[in-house]
């Protein structure tokens, strides 16, 4: 048992090694928030918006061009000078926009540092101002609709569902296929083993891909950098625990030695495979 513990760590290291090498790094590579917004029932012409709390955040100061016309000025001075029962404009983006010109969309991208609360406000050229209700966002990246005719903003929590999804029947039909191969190579494909093999890739994947999800739902992709690795250890150990005792070769004899060199491999291979495929797409 202390051969194939050390084995075990010896193989953990070196999978956090490679999964760590495998992502760059740069200065600023931390996920940003964002809100998508769509305007349903907007006016003609018009400027967009954010506005926040005046208690926590300091009122804009923002200069405006010159070489707008009246109503373009008149429009944009009332929505970044807005100041009305406790909210401001919001300016507090120094890299991207934070306002926008109407478009045939209607759909605007505020990003870098967003307000986790927040309301809309839209000015059209003719001196109409639409606020929103008030809302906080649940999602790092939230995708929202302002419907103007109501006043109601509602944030889409459920987007991306079926990105979701395909991700991780991808990852499951992907480490099925690869670990399969693996199962074949070591001489342990046969029907008793298949049950094992489908249970323990189930439970692995949901364990990992629950892990993956949650993390880019709540905008922590670059954690993954650390979790990773110490998830797919736990997967090479989870399914060597279920694997050694279990997995038979084609006379029904057990070898320990050989179920857990299996478990490691087919992670390590699927783990391997499954890169150079996202590199070959990339």
């Amino acid at each position: 048992m202390k051969i194939i513990n050390r084995i075990l760590l010896s193989i953990g290291i070196m999978v956090s090694a490679l999964l760590i090498c495998c992502f760059p790094s740069y200065a600023d590579m931390g996920p940003k928030p964002s809100i998508s917004l769509i305007l349903e029932n907007a006016p003609e012409d018009y400027y967009v918006g954010l506005l926040v709390e005046s208690d926590k955040y300091g009122k804009a100061d923002v200069q405006l061009d010159d070489e707008l016309s009246k109503e373009e000025f008149n429009a944009l001075n009332t929505m970044t000078g807005f100041d009305k029962d406790g909210w401001i404009y919001w300016d507090g983006n120094p890299v991207t926009s934070t306002r926008f010109r109407s478009d045939a969309d209607h759909k605007y991208n505020f990003t870098y540092m967003v307000p986790s609360t927040f309301r809309v406000i839209v000015v059209s050229l003719d001196g109409q101002t639409y606020i929103s209700d008030k809302i906080t966002k649940k999602k790092f990246n939230a995708e929202c609709t302002y419907d103007i005719a109501n006043g109601r903003i509602k944030e889409n929590v459920f987007a991306g569902t079926k990105k979701y999804l395909l991700f991780v029947i991808g990852c499951y039909l992907a480490t099925l296929f690869f670990e399969g191969i693996a199962l074949f190579i070591f001489g342990l494909f046969n029907k008793k083993n298949l049950k094992y093999f489908l249970i323990a890739n189930t439970v692995t994947q949901i364990m990992l891909n629950s892990i993956i999800v949650y993390m880019d739902y709540k905008g922590m992709d670059i954690l993954l950098v650390l979790i990773w690795p110490v998830a797919e250890i736990a997967i090479i150990i989870t399914e060597s625990l279920i694997y050694k005792k279990r997995l038979v070769n084609k006379n029904g004899e057990v070898s320990t030695k050989r179920n857990v060199g299996y478990a490691v491999f087919a992670n390590i291979f699927s783990i391997v495979a499954g890169i150079v495929a996202l590199l070959v797409v990339a």
